[in-house]
């Protein structure tokens, strides 16, 4: 049965419209209806009648299945951008079905993978405490976890999640070089270093101190990516670990658990051994690595040799370079492997390595002076201490980091000082300018370049240790603090993976522009283009900004999804991810 409107006409062109309850029904090959009831001119009622007519039928179901407003219940707004991204770009990688794969021969009694993905989801969204993050999970958008957290499980999931973690680096690198249609020719490795809170956690300890905490406990972060900055493997090591001393290892674990038989290993200097060397010729990698400035044989006779730059070829804006004979000038062997070097010189950095320098000396020298006068009229009753004196100098003049541009003379009163003019000289020529070494057979300025990516690597531990807020740590186990590093590594991985799918877009619609002949049009859309030039870290604060609110109708939760901001609509249609129903159900 169903209602029906039939319209009649009078005999005076005046037209009435009634209200019957109708039924169809089944004649031979034919459909027909016929009236059940009238419920008279509908003209005649008031919206408030029609409305109680309306109740009233309803109250006659035994389930109700309509409602009025005062049946809404709004409940929370709801975190919704990054948890439905993140979502939709962890099913494309397989991640749950991997993580319980891997799982499967152990007696697991919760959701690992629920707990690890809203670890992730968390570092991206609001970087905090475990407790904090089981304390307002509520507020995020996870759909698929029907079950009651539990605080003790997001620890756990930790120690799981390191159990598993050579099986999952594997299986995620599986999935990009598929996603992303690349063949790895070419890996970046650098390392960072995290403090550490807490005295328990065996691997911190003290070491070499990136931000000039040597008095922190610190743990160590080998990071291998791909040239677009995606991560492909990770290892913590201990505090104090150098950094050539964890190449070996990450080339042992490049070769055996991902397969990589050839690609070229880029390298900051700190990575420079011959022994490392030695070890990626017999791994059948060639390298490129920065080269040490100061300190060796090699580099002060090449930026000696080499110190007009006008012999400079220009690769880009700001950056030139030089393949320079290495016969004649190596030490202790180092040209074995029939190495190439190259000089590379940016102006701009040279200009501001010159004023850094300069200012660090003005303020020494002023510092000394000080000093000095503080030497030749002591205070009442107080001689000068021969000891303190050469103290206070050594500590002004490391402090900026000009200790070898002065030449001292103390003779236990009187102090005297002016600057090495040789040393400063000396050190003008390293002014905006790296040196670069490799064994490959790629063109010089491939070479520069090639090299210049490993700032994907230092842009990763920025993102990582600030945005993604990795330390310090206040883990104490030794499991957990990896497992936390781990999930902050795969944290970034979502990011990345967001910008290079976004940037993959834009640059087509670059290249579409270039083919554009009126120049005006082409500068236009360009530089419309340009202003959506987007980082992962952008990408994700515009996410940010998309909520849900949750509510409660008839017994019933959903999702209200209002559109997200005209920026972020753009950025999901360049990504490919569709955008959401506008109500999704929740089940109880």
């Amino acid at each position: 049965m169903f209602p029906q409107i039939v319209t009649t006409k009078k005999p005076d062109g005046s037209t009435y419209r009634y209200l019957h309850i109708v039924e169809s029904y089944r004649e031979g090959k034919s459909v027909k209806k016929r009236r059940i009831a009238s419920l008279g001119n509908i003209d005649a009622y008031s919206d408030k009648e029609i409305e109680q007519i309306i109740l009233k039928l309803e109250s006659l179901l035994q389930n109700r299945v309509l409602g009025s407003l005062d049946d809404l219940n709004p409940k929370a707004s709801l975190n919704f951008g990054v948890p439905y991204v993140v979502q939709f770009l962890w099913d494309q990688l397989g991640l749950t079905r991997a993580i319980r794969d891997a799982l499967k021969d152990r007696d697991v009694t919760f959701d690992v993978a629920a707990y690890i993905q809203a670890m992730v989801i968390n570092r991206l969204l609001d970087p905090s405490s475990k407790l904090h993050l089981f304390d307002t999970i509520k507020d995020m958008y996870l759909p698929d976890v029907s079950h009651d957290w539990q605080l003790q499980h997001f620890y756990r999931a930790l120690d799981y999640l390191m159990d598993i973690k050579p099986k999952l680096e594997c299986h995620l690198y599986e999935q990009m070089t598929d996603l992303f249609n690349f063949r790895l020719s070419l890996v970046l490795y650098d390392m960072t270093s995290t403090h550490v809170t807490g005295h328990h956690c065996p691997i911190a300890q003290h070491g070499y101190s990136r931000t000039n905490r040597p008095d922190l406990e610190q743990v160590e972060l080998g990071l291998l990516v791909t040239p677009d900055g995606l991560p492909i493997t990770h290892k913590v090591f201990s505090g104090e670990t150098p950094d050539k001393k964890t190449v070996p290892d990450i080339l042992k674990r490049l070769k055996t658990e991902f397969g990589v038989e050839q690609c070229v290993f880029v390298g900051d200097r700190g990575m420079v051994t011959n022994k490392n060397l030695i070890l990626l010729a017999e791994a059948g990698y060639p390298y490129i690595v920065g080269y040490h400035k100061r300190g060796r044989v090699v580099s002060d006779a090449l930026l000696e040799s080499y110190a007009d730059v006008k012999s400079y070829a220009k690769l880009k804006d700001n950056l030139y370079y030089l393949e320079v004979p290495a016969a004649g000038i190596d030490d202790d062997d180092e040209n074995k492997d029939k190495a190439r070097y190259i000089l590379c010189y940016n102006p701009v950095k040279a200009a501001q390595d010159k004023a850094f320098r300069e200012a660090a000396m003005e303020e020494a020298e002023k510092a000394l002076a000080e000093l000095q006068q503080r030497l030749v009229k002591p205070k009442r009753g107080r001689r000068p201490d021969p000891k303190r004196t050469m103290v206070k100098v050594a500590e002004i003049l490391t402090k900026k980091g000009v200790q070898a541009f002065f030449v001292l003379d103390f003779d236990g009163q009187n102090l005297s000082f002016r600057r090495e003019e040789a040393a400063l000289a000396k050190e003008a020529l390293r002014d905006g300018k790296f040196v670069v070494k490799t064994n490959t057979d790629l063109p010089a300025g491939e070479v520069v370049l090639s090299y210049k990516t490993l700032m994907n690597v230092e842009r990763a531990f920025r993102e990582i240790k600030n945005f993604l807020e990795v330390g310090p740590l206040y883990h104490w186990n030794e499991k957990r603090v990896r497992g936390h590093i781990f999930v902050c590594v795969l944290a970034y991985l979502f990011e990345q993976e967001l910008q290079v799918l976004y940037r993959r877009q834009w640059q087509k619609e670059a290249d579409q522009i270039q083919q554009i002949s009126d120049e005006d049009e082409r500068n236009k859309k360009q530089e419309e283009l340009d202003s959506r030039w987007y980082t992962g870290e952008r990408i994700v604060e515009e996410l940010a900004r998309w909520h849900v609110q949750k509510a409660e109708f008839l017994g019933k939760d959903f999702l209200s999804v209002p559109p997200p901001t005209p920026k972020a609509q753009r950025m999901l249609a360049d990504i490919a991810i569709p955008l959401p129903p506008k109500i999704i159900h929740l089940a109880k």
